[in-house]
C-alpha cells in the first residue's frame, strides 16, 4: 500500500499450469464446422419454402376467390334445389353450341342469359309438377332419345353407341348425368304438351282487338288522350311499343279463348264490342285493349292451337311455381350475366358470334 491508498487491481498473469489447460482444449475440426453449416443452410431452405408457401396460398387464395368460389355461387333457386354459377356456365355453353341462328339466344347477352335462366327454371318446373300428373321419363326412353340424336340404330352394336355416347357427351360440356337430365327435360316437356293439346276443343269463344303497349310512364297520359276521345287506332300507331301490331292501328288477329295470359283474358273477354279495356301489367308493360268483334263459337286454327298449347303449359308452370318458387340470386339477374360476362363465356363459346353488350 502507498501515500496514496490501495492501487488498482490487476489481472493476474495467468500461471503455467492455466496454460498448459488452454493449449489442452480441443479445437473446433472441420468436420464440426460442416455440420454447422449444413444446419444453417436447412434453416435458409426452410424459411425459404415456408416464403414460398405463404406467397403461393395467397395466390390461390386469389384464384378462388375470383374463379372457383364464383361457380360455385347459387345463380337461380326453383323451390328447394339451387343451381350454381358453374352449372349455369355449362348450360349456356351448351346452349349456345346447339342453337340456330335465329334463336334468341344468340342475339345478344341479356337475351342469352334471359334464355338459360328461362330454360334451367322451366325444365326443374316440369321435373316437380309431372310427378303430381303421373308423367314422366324412363331411362329407356332416355337411351332411344340419345340414339335418335345422334342416329345410332337400335340394331348397332352396343358398343358403337356407347362411343357416340362418350363423345357426344365430352362435347356438350356437359356432365354425363347433366346431359341425360337435359334430354330428359325434353321428353317430359313434350309429354306434357302432349296432355295439355289433347284438351284443346275443335271450336272456341273468339274475339278480336286492338292493343297499345307502353311503360308506366306514358300510361296516363294514353289514358288521358282516349277519354278525350281520340281514336284507339291512331294513338297506337302513333306510341304503341308492340311492333308486330303498331303498323296496323293495333290490330290483332283473332284471339282464342285459353290463348291469351289469363289477366289479359279475364280483362277483354266480358267488355262489349267497342270498349276498350282497363290497363292491364303483361311482361313487357301496360296493355290497353279495345275490343272490335266477338264470335261465341269459332273454329280454332292450327297455329291457334299451339298458342292455346302454349299458353296453357305456361300457366300450369306458373301455378307449379306458387309451391315451388323460383328465386333469382339477389333478386337479380344483372349479376348473373356479369358473372357470365367475368368467365367470358360468351366471348369464348365456339362458333357463337355472341355480343357482350345490348344490341
Amino acid at each position: 500500500m502507498g501515500i496514496l491508498g490501495r492501487g488498482p487491481s490487476l489481472p493476474e498473469r495467468p500461471t503455467r499450469r492455466d496454460r498448459r489447460r488452454q493449449r489442452a482444449r480441443p479445437r473446433p475440426s472441420s468436420a464440426v464446422r460442416r455440420d454447422d453449416e449444413r444446419r444453417v443452410q436447412v434453416i435458409l431452405r426452410i424459411a425459404i419454402a415456408l416464403v414460398a408457401v405463404v406467397v403461393v396460398g395467397i395466390g390461390a387464395f386469389g384464384y378462388y376467390q375470383t374463379s372457383v368460389k364464383p361457380k360455385g355461387e347459387s345463380v337461380i333457386r326453383v323451390g328447394d334445389r339451387a343451381f350454381d354459377m358453374g352449372y349455369m356456365e355449362r348450360r349456356l355453353r351448351y346452349t349456345i353450341r346447339n342453337a340456330n341462328p335465329e334463336d334468341l339466344v344468340l342475339r345478344n347477352a341479356n337475351s342469352a342469359v334471359a334464355t338459360i335462366l328461362q330454360d334451367v327454371s322451366d325444365e326443374e318446373l316440369d321435373r316437380r309438377g309431372a310427378a303430381e300428373l303421373g308423367i314422366s321419363v324412363s331411362e329407356d326412353e332416355i337411351d332411344a332419345e340419345i340414339r335418335l340424336r345422334l342416329r345410332v340404330p337400335e340394331t348397332a352394336d352396343t358398343s358403337v353407341f356407347a362411343e357416340a355416347y362418350r363423345n357426344e357427351v365430352r362435347q356438350s360440356g356437359l356432365h354425363p348425368s347433366e346431359y341425360r337430365e337435359v334430354v330428359a327435360a325434353r321428353l317430359l316437356e313434350e309429354k306434357l304438351r302432349q296432355r295439355f293439346r289433347a284438351q284443346i276443343p275443335a271450336t272456341t269463344e273468339q274475339i278480336r282487338l286492338r292493343d297499345i303497349l307502353v311503360q308506366q310512364t306514358e300510361l296516363q297520359k294514353v289514358l288521358d288522350r282516349l277519354k278525350a276521345g281520340e281514336d284507339f287506332a291512331a294513338v297506337a300507331s302513333e306510341v304503341s311499343l308492340d311492333t308486330t301490331t303498331k303498323d296496323k292501328g293495333g290490330e290483332m288477329d283473332w284471339q282464342p279463348r285459353g290463348g291469351m295470359p289469363p289477366e289479359a283474358e279475364s280483362a277483354v273477354f266480358s267488355l262489349a264490342v267497342g270498349q276498350v279495356s282497363e290497363p292491364v301489367y303483361l311482361s313487357g308493360g301496360y296493355y290497353l285493349y279495345q275490343v272490335l268483334e266477338k264470335a261465341a263459337d269459332m273454329q280454332v286454327t292450327s297455329e291457334q292451337s299451339q298458342q292455346i298449347e302454349d299458353q296453357a303449359l305456361t300457366n300450369w308452370r306458373s301455378g307449379v311455381a306458387e309451391q315451388f318458387p323460383v328465386v333469382y340470386a339477389d333478386n337479380d339477374m344483372q349479376r348473373f350475366q356479369e358473372q357470365i360476362n367475368q368467365l367470358g363465356v360468351l366471348a369464348t363459346s365456339e362458333g357463337a358470334g355472341v355480343s357482350g353488350g345490348q344490341q
